[in-house]
């Protein structure tokens, strides 16, 4: 559906508004410096108020949004890009492969991902590059049933066809063919995935298995932890809480509409 008139405005202030706080947060603008305000209220001088060592909460969360929403993206892409190249091995690449992939497609769905997750973490605490490697060596077999469902059914369509009786290589039908067919299906996918990514590095930070250096909104939750019995949870909690829940909420109805939209139909395997 194309955005209204209405809506076009708004969506190029919401994206300015985002762009500006990676790149201050990114671009090393701003510094997260102690100072003696400990644990001070939302006011003039800190508009968000101060943690337990008087660093500035929204400074915090300008500094933790390049990470949080670099490692969704970043883990959604080569995701999804491992799953689509295991399902292109399943449908092109002859009983042998595609059983082979298969095989460890169900050997990975039998782990329960969390439960590796938290192992993991708990004995590697991991910094930006672990966890990213982490979430995507556990979440890439996802999708491979799907995409190849979908990519065997766009395969034996006339179009291709025409093509593979017409000389074309596989690769030729990929780029001008199937690529667009998938396009919908992949926009989806890359949805459901940074959802998924941003909500298990969140929580891997809030139970503190990460690495303590790694500012995301996730560790900003679990440092809030130790001041619940104090007002301070309210500006110290809330607002990394409140970010999160609304990525959360924007990718979770992005990906049901593009799911809607992909009509995703396709036999089983």
């Amino acid at each position: 559906m194309l955005l209204t008139s209405r809506r076009r405005p708004l969506l190029a202030a919401v994206i300015l508004l985002c762009l500006g706080i990676w790149l201050a947060g990114a671009g090393g603008l701003l510094e997260y410096r102690i100072s003696k305000e400990v644990l001070a209220p939302p006011g003039l001088g800190h508009w968000l108020g101060t943690n337990e060592i008087g660093q500035d909460v929204l400074t915090g969360l300008i500094l933790a949004t390049p990470t949080t929403l670099t490692l969704a993206l970043a883990t959604a892409l080569v995701t999804v890009s491992l799953a689509v190249g295991a399902a292109s091995l399943v449908v092109f690449g002859g009983s042998f492969l595609s059983a082979l992939v298969l095989r460890c497609v169900d050997i990975l769905q039998v782990v329960p991902t969390m439960l590796l997750l938290l192992l993991i973490a708990a004995l590697v605490s991991p910094g930006f590059m672990a966890l990213f490697l982490l979430l995507v060596l556990t979440g890439w077999s996802d999708d491979v049933r799907v995409a190849a469902a979908v990519l065997r059914r766009e395969a034996l369509r006339e179009n291709v066809q025409y093509a593979r009786v017409m000389g074309a290589g596989w690769v030729y039908c990929w780029r001008w063919h199937l690529f667009a067919a998938l396009r919908p299906l992949l926009g989806a996918l890359m949805v459901q995935n940074i959802r998924q990514a941003a909500l298990k590095s969140a929580g891997l930070a809030f139970l503190g298995l990460t690495d303590p250096r790694l500012l995301t909104w996730g560790s900003m939750m679990q440092s809030a932890m130790d001041q619940l019995y104090t007002d301070a949870w309210i500006w110290l909690l809330l607002p990394p809480a409140a970010l999160l829940s609304l990525l959360l909420h924007a990718t979770l109805t992005q990906g049901d509409r593009r799911l809607r939209s992909a009509a995703v139909l396709g036999p089983a395997f």
